[in-house]
């Protein structure tokens, strides 16, 4: 068969009309890491792959023109597979336009359409785009991107896929070991000849060109996601983390140990004296009472805890003394003191909620009881803010199911233009 020549269409685009060998030569430049692989459709249910290095395969690509011939995108290290992926050389689309209202329209309808759209995008024209006999096919090449920046080139395929799938994006063009019809076969399904009609030849910089994108479908850059990251990083290095520190926690337990033993009568009960003592010089450790902490814990030892001896006294200030020493962070990960949760201090000590909330404990309770007081002040906070109350907000938006206009012998207008909506109970 003969086969489109470079020349054969004047004053036509750079890309337009390359011949299969530099079609190849373009995918694929001599010295890139991997190898291509050629699909050749020969049955219904029959296609071979033949695998060959990017410089055999522009030598052997013309003896494949009488076929239905394909050729990958990417590059492997052997037959194309996902697992065997050696560099991520392009980005595409797959536009079925046949499938779309108006698909009897000449291909270069649909070529002004895509680059109108691509225009109004803000990203760059396609590298090479291809008529495959009934659809388009573009391609943006990319400098070569190692197999681990997969996820971040999925990622922005996708996007691509949904900013066109007006035009007939074919969401199925996803994967890396896609293949595109090779230019000079023909299209069985229509005897149409496959040829490049338009492109700039150029490739492209990953990172810039998947700005480009992500601004255009309205998502963050992959800069401002980095900036985002870095000032999140920021903030916990500066201390600044959600919550309360620990010095004013350990604070806020050290005075709700003051109230629990007070509710037992000034002495621990026994069975919890140690751990009492202990949790009191593990407060003193993070509120800054170093230096006080022998003589904080036996003046409450004396006090709270008689029954103790002398030597279980001086093992729980010994201990706290070495924690108090250890790395400080605001972040527990990284502080070598000890840190305890109030719904733990709350089990070590067998403290109810009930208890809790009749003493005023301001952090040992349980996690429900945090819950239910983060959702209090929550919804108190909403309604300081204006929100409707719940109740309020029922009674006038069930008015639809229960029709009182109809109940109270007028119209649903004049229920509403009277007011009553504001008063249901008024009828």
């Amino acid at each position: 068969m003969e086969h489109s020549s470079p020349h054969a269409r004047p004053n036509s685009p750079a890309a337009a009309d390359l011949s299969a060998v530099d079609y190849v030569r373009l995918l694929h430049p001599c010295g890139s890491i991997g190898k291509v692989s050629f699909t050749i459709i020969q049955g219904r249910d029959e296609a071979l792959t033949r695998t060959y290095s990017v410089e055999t395969a522009p030598i052997i690509v013309e003896s494949l023109l009488d076929e239905s011939t394909y050729l990958t995108l990417n590059r492997f290290h052997g037959p194309r597979k996902s697992d065997r992926l050696a560099q991520i050389n392009a980005l595409y689309l797959d536009l079925d336009v046949h499938r779309l209202p108006g698909s009897n329209l000449p291909h270069d309808f649909w070529v002004e359409r895509l680059h109108a759209e691509i225009d109004g995008h803000g990203l760059p024209r396609p590298t090479v785009l291809t008529f495959t006999g009934r659809g388009l096919a573009a391609v943006w090449l990319i400098d070569p991107l190692p197999i681990k920046a997969h996820p971040r080139w999925s990622a922005c395929l996708s996007c691509l896929i949904d900013l066109f799938r007006h035009l007939g994006a074919d969401s199925a063009c996803s994967d890396v070991s896609r293949v595109f019809r090779v230019p000079g076969t023909i299209n069985l399904k229509t005897g149409e000849e496959v040829r490049t009609i338009d492109g700039t030849l150029q490739r492209y910089n990953f990172d810039d060109l998947a700005d480009q994108i992500f601004r255009a479908a309205g998502r963050p850059t992959r800069r401002q996601l980095l900036d985002c990251q870095r000032k999140k990083a920021d903030k916990t290095k500066s201390g600044q983390s959600r919550g309360l520190s620990p010095g004013k926690r350990f604070a806020m337990i050290a005075r709700d140990l003051e109230k629990i033993v007070a509710h037992w009568g000034g002495r621990v009960p026994e069975g919890k004296r140690n751990t009492y003592l202990h949790l009191v010089a593990t407060c003193l450790t993070h509120t800054g009472r170093v230096a006080q902490i022998e003589r904080e814990v036996a003046r409450i030892a004396a006090i709270a805890t008689p029954d103790l001896s002398d030597r279980e006294v001086a093992g729980i200030i010994r201990g706290a003394e070495s924690q108090a020493q250890k790395a400080c962070s605001s972040s527990p990960a990284l502080d070598g003191r000890l840190h305890y949760s109030g719904a733990r201090v709350a089990e070590l000590l067998d403290i109810s909620d009930p208890v809790a909330c009749t003493l005023g404990l301001e952090q040992v309770f349980s996690a429900r009881e945090r819950a239910r007081r983060k959702a209090s002040r929550e919804k108190r906070r909403r309604l300081e803010a204006g929100a409707t109350p719940r109740a309020a907000w029922l009674a006038e938006n069930s008015a639809a199911r229960e029709k009182p206009w109809v109940r109270a012998g007028m119209s649903r207008t004049k229920w509403y233009e009277l007011g009553l909506h504001k008063h249901p109970t008024s009828e």
